[in-house]
């Protein structure tokens, strides 16, 4: 299988979820799944809430509320990239509910976002009032050199060839402007205990330690921030808990650990010891197109 980071064909399997294996790139750390879904397959699943299948989409609403419990994170986005670019036109990409657009609208950005769920950009304009597309970066047409700023939060794992995105966001980027991202990391190899649950078909693909310096080298820009949280120590947080997800299962247990006293405490102690080889992070990158 040829490697969407760096083309080898080195793939090398980790080990499997629900049916789906999970592998990664000897030369650059990219983990991917074998087989990445392609063409309408995954619009449609895509269009439906990123998550067709098993777990339930998450609706608008549902969206709304996770991104509110979330807005000290999403404000650190903003804060991030304001730091190099401080004013100019900012594109959210899967922008969900359009807390991120209405908080760079705040800073002062010109805000505007790309969302393929319809009930979610629905939500979005009326939230932001922004232009809102309906369909992936590549497709609209954009002009070179369009955008000062670009957010891609939590997309990356679920985009079927994620070179020719970034390759896309760089040609709309000014030269100068930046890509704010955040997803997942493994830093080291993974196994199958390392995460509660992979998600695999819903994620496609996941960083490795070398992989954004390989992005990097190949697409032409500068990684001028990177910053990882352990993951397990995130999922099992207080934020966590009160986020309603896509699993009603999930949802019925951090109801009970909310309500019960001690549960957080208990909960932590028990699934960060099971989890305390985990290599997973959450990192966060700020990405500079050349000048």
């Amino acid at each position: 299988m040829k490697c969407d980071c760096c083309s080898d064909e080195a793939w090398r399997p980790l080990f499997a979820e629900n049916g789906i294996r999970l592998g990664t790139c000897a030369t650059c750390d990219l983990h991917s799944i074998e087989d990445i879904p392609q063409g309408q397959a995954r619009m449609t699943e895509m269009e439906e809430g990123h998550y067709a299948g098993s777990r339930e989409i998450l609706d608008a609403t549902r969206q709304i509320e996770a991104e509110k419990i979330l807005e000290q994170r999403f404000q650190k986005y903003v804060d991030l990239a304001s730091g190099t670019t401080p004013t100019g036109k900012w594109l959210d990409i899967g922008c969900g509910g359009g807390l991120l657009v209405e908080l760079a609208q705040r800073a002062g950005y010109q805000g505007e976002a790309i969302e393929l769920n319809a009930d979610r950009r629905k939500i979005a304009e009326k939230v932001t009032g922004a232009v809102v597309h309906g369909v992936p970066v590549e497709d609209c047409a954009f002009a070179d050199d369009s955008f000062d700023v670009i957010s891609l939060i939590n997309v990356f794992s679920h985009l079927t060839a994620p070179g020719s995105t970034i390759a896309e966001l760089l040609r709309i980027l000014r030269p100068g402007g930046v890509i704010v991202m955040a997803t997942g990391e493994i830093t080291a190899g993974a196994q199958r205990n390392h995460m509660f649950n992979w998600n695999l078909g819903d994620h496609l693909h996941f960083l490795g330690d070398r992989t954004m310096t390989a992005y990097a080298s190949r697409l032409g820009f500068e990684v001028v921030h990177h910053e990882r949280h352990w993951l397990p120590d995130e999922m099992f947080s207080r934020e966590w808990l009160t986020v309603k997800g896509r699993s009603p299962v999930k949802n019925a247990i951090k109801t009970a650990v909310r309500v019960t006293p001690g549960g957080l405490a208990l909960m932590r102690a028990v699934m960060l010891r099971k989890q305390a080889s985990s290599t997973a992070h959450a990192s966060i990158f700020l990405l500079q197109a050349s000048d």
